[in-house]
């Protein structure tokens, strides 16, 4: 099971916000503890100027401290004159270091430690002192007070950055809901609207993927459909002819019946080879997706030799009378079906003593593969759906009924290597006229 994007960006972003908040924290601490006591020590020198000019001592405490209820946070204040003579003190008894040079200093007295400053003024030496632990404390105190915002904060961006992560995801969440409650034959396209730009060009592609196994289920269920339509017919026959070689009463009889069932048998088979040859052509676009150089005039000349047999036992004339070079991309084994299938069906409607020519030319848009023969043609109306499947049209000449899928596989495979095909009468022989054009430039030598 892969790793949640869900978990990945809620813990990236939650240890952004922390990180981030603690060093805001900490840096606000500091800032405000440092602040705190370079105003305690300003306070001090304010207070020893004040009283170098002479301003009331009981008073500038007084407004200086109403509000201050901790006693441990008073300053110690004391005055002396010439020879040491002490003039003032806030609290008897606590007797400030008279060495104390000008200017801050620290000093210990009673287990605690001083901040002290001191003023020279005249005669007068005046010195302003408070605890440092006293005063230590109310500048964390102080401090913390500032930080508190910054932590209040950080439970409230947590739950911001879950929100924002969900309502970023919901589209995801959304499409994996549309999935998970599908059926399995439930291939419709996903709902687009609303997803993120992110997010939609991968559901588009998806539908693609969902629209082209639909259609390739829908083009299975007729296939199958139409092959059991098909194929009830001829069992049906070959059943028949069994039950009439059963009732034949002497040898002419059993040898009519033998070989009108050897014949049905041939009609059976031809039409499987041919359900399963479309089947296979249908289902492998994937394989001609790899594409190759074909020498097209050598495949038709193999496939015009492999049916030269089937051709002269009819009395049919068949020949390759233009086989200029070039090459063709595609598959060489479907593009020999191809051919096999044009030159068999064009052998099938062509009566006997007929003629079937056979051309590969190639010119500056590309190949051309044209078949003509001499049978009967086929009605200009009747052409549009030659390339269905288990279309027929019987010979009127040579009465010959195909199996409906000879020209449906050739259409399948000229669609998967985007060739093109057209159905014309033959000006030289009267019958009908089969033209595959494609689109891959002929290479000619010398050109």
């Amino acid at each position: 099971m892969g790793h949640s994007l869900r978990a990945r960006l809620l813990v990236l972003l939650f240890s952004v916000v922390l990180l981030t908040a603690a060093v805001q924290a900490f840096v606000a601490y500091r800032t405000s503890l440092d602040q705190t006591i370079e105003i305690f020590d300003y306070q001090m020198e304010q207070m020893a100027l004040s009283l170098r000019k002479g301003l009331p001592i009981g008073g500038y405490l007084a407004n200086s401290f109403r509000d201050n209820t901790d006693t441990s946070f008073e300053f110690l204040i004391q005055v002396t004159g010439a020879g040491g003579k002490t003039i003032f003190q806030s609290s008897p008894g606590a007797v400030l270091p008279l060495d104390a040079a000008p200017g801050l200093s620290h000093f210990d007295a009673g287990g605690k430690t001083y901040k002290l400053f001191s003023l020279q003024s005249g005669d007068q030496f005046i010195q302003v002192a408070q605890d440092l632990s006293a005063r230590h404390g109310l500048a964390r105190k102080l401090a913390l007070q500032a930080v508190s915002p910054v932590v209040v904060m950080v439970p409230l961006l947590i739950l911001l950055v879950w929100w924002v992560v969900s309502a970023s995801l919901a589209p995801a969440e959304r499409v994996r809901s549309q999935l998970a409650l599908r059926r399995a034959d439930e291939l419709t396209e996903v709902n687009e609207e609303g997803l993120p730009a992110e997010i939609a060009p991968l559901v588009r592609e998806l539908n693609l993927l969902l629209h082209r196994v639909r259609s390739a289920f829908e083009a299975q269920k007729h296939f199958i459909a139409d092959a059991a339509h098909e194929l009830r017919s001829p069992l049906s026959a070959l059943k028949l002819q069994v039950e009439g070689l059963r009732r034949a009463g002497d040898a002419v009889a059993r040898d009519v019946a033998i070989g009108r069932l050897a014949a049905g048998i041939d009609r059976a088979t031809r039409l499987v080879e041919q359900l399963l040859v479309l089947a296979r052509q249908q289902a492998a676009p994937s394989d001609l997706a790899i594409k190759a150089p074909v020498p097209i005039a050598q495949l038709v000349q193999s496939v015009v030799g492999d049916l030269w047999e089937t051709a002269s036992a009819r009395r049919i004339d068949m020949g390759l009378v233009a086989a200029q070079d070039g090459t063709v991309m595609g598959h060489s084994d479907a593009l020999a079906i191809l051919v096999r299938n044009l030159l068999d069906n064009a052998i099938k409607f062509t009566p006997e003593g007929g003629t079937v020519n056979v051309s590969v030319l190639a010119n500056t848009t590309g190949m051309q593969l044209v078949v003509e023969d001499s049978g009967p043609g086929v009605p200009i109306a009747d052409r549009a759906r030659l390339f269905d499947r288990f279309y027929r049209v019987a010979g009127p000449q040579s009465g010959t009924l195909g199996s409906g899928l000879g020209l449906a596989i050739v259409k399948t495979i000229v669609d998967m290597h985007g060739a093109r095909i057209t159905l014309d009468t033959s000006e030289s022989l009267g019958g009908l006229k089969v033209c595959v054009a494609f689109d891959t430039p002929g290479v000619r030598p010398g050109d």
